[in-house]
């Protein structure tokens, strides 16, 4: 029988202001983030052309100031982030509007077809008495599944005071993938894509990175508005919380100039046998109206095979979905191929009774054990 590939999954834990939680991220993983920046297709074949152009950099520049006026400390933890690997600011940063850039800037220079249908997340939750798990497929850049890691912060600045844990992207700012914190708060993070972005507005993994500070879901709404910063693409934030294990949530963000458009839906404990115990989430908005990109076929064709499984209520059928590999050209757990470059690179599977998330690196549907387990406490 043929070993599986090797994989590993490093963890930096790390404790300081936001300069420094970005410095030594890059020192500590300036390899992976290097060997990323240097191997992305994305990157080599897009983000870097599209800043080659006068256009570009005008984009990219508009974007910096409103991160810097709304989000100076988070421009710090980038600057932190760049001295640390030993890279120009401007190409750390490059990677932190990579989503606003690879889905709607480039489309519009018509330099290239967007890669929206290319890049995005599934996401399961069951809320029942017996069950409360929230399951989490990482549909990434296929680069990040040998380069990405986890960051486990304690982040002390002025009145910050925020602790969180998360898988990360080489380069980019924490909180943009999956994601646990010191208040309880279990976050899986799906990109959502707007046909235009507001240039000026804040880029989206500025305010996936300020989520990580979230104590409910209500602060988490009111971090998504950012008023006076607004959203220049969206996201959604499928949550949980495990100090309270009454509800779950779905939260889409959307763009705005000065808000981010918002609906939080809430998912109670579903205690009647005719209620689905499942809530589900892909790359499409199901509760804001917003006009998307035409090319969603990974996230329409995931969610309508999601939909023909009964209803979830366990973590075995929870992983079988999460593992489907039915459709030939967009399967629910991806590997690239030529209909859908992206890649299943993680599965996350928080157990919010238990108080843990077991990370899967290969298919959870075969997996006898995960490949790591983290506490959320």
């Amino acid at each position: 029988m043929a070993s599986p590939p090797s994989v590993s999954m490093p963890i930096l834990h790390v404790r300081g202001n936001h300069y420094d939680v970005g410095y030594h991220t890059g020192v500590t993983f300036q390899n992976r983030i290097k060997l990323f920046y240097q191997s992305s297709l994305l990157v080599q074949e897009k983000l870097l052309p599209f800043y080659s152009q006068k256009r570009g950099r005008e984009i990219t520049e508009i974007y910096l100031r409103g991160a810097r006026d709304h989000f100076p400390k988070l421009i710090r933890e980038v600057q932190g982030m760049a001295d640390g690997v030993g890279m120009a600011f401007e190409d750390i940063f490059l990677l932190n509007i990579a989503k606003e850039v690879y889905n709607c800037h480039c489309y519009e220079m018509e330099t290239w077809p967007p890669e929206s249908d290319n890049l995005g997340c599934s996401d399961i939750m069951i809320n029942t008495q017996a069950v409360k798990l929230i399951g989490h497929n990482e549909d990434c850049d296929p680069q990040s599944r040998t380069s990405g890691y986890i960051v486990s912060a304690h982040v002390i600045e002025d009145s910050t005071d925020e602790k969180f844990t998360t898988f990360s992207y080489p380069g980019s700012l924490p909180g943009n993938t999956f994601a646990f914190n010191q208040h309880g708060m279990i976050f899986g993070c799906n990109g959502l894509y707007p046909i235009t972005a507001i240039v000026g507005a804040t880029p989206r993994f500025f305010l996936n990175r300020s989520m990580m500070a979230a104590k409910t879901a209500e602060h988490a709404l009111e971090i998504g508005k950012n008023v006076g910063g607004g959203c220049a693409v969206g996201f959604n934030l499928n949550m949980g919380n495990w100090k309270n294990l009454g509800d779950m949530w779905g939260l889409e963000i959307g763009p705005g100039a000065n808000e981010g458009m918002t609906n939080l839906q809430t998912f109670k404990e579903q205690t009647k046998v005719d209620d689905s115990p499942c809530y589900l989430h892909s790359n499409n908005y199901k509760h804001l109206s917003v006009k998307e990109m035409d090319n969603l076929s990974s996230s329409t064709a995931r969610m309508e095979r999601m939909l023909e499984f009964k209803p979830p209520s366990t973590l075995e059928e929870m992983k079988t979905i999460l593992g489907d590999t039915n459709n030939a050209k967009y399967p629910i757990y991806r590997t690239p191929r030529a209909t859908d470059s992206s890649q299943t690179v993680a599965t996350a599977l928080f157990d919010l009774i238990d108080r843990k998330m077991n990370l899967y690196m290969d298919n959870p549907k075969f997996a006898s054990s995960p490949f790591l387990t983290l506490s959320l406490e």
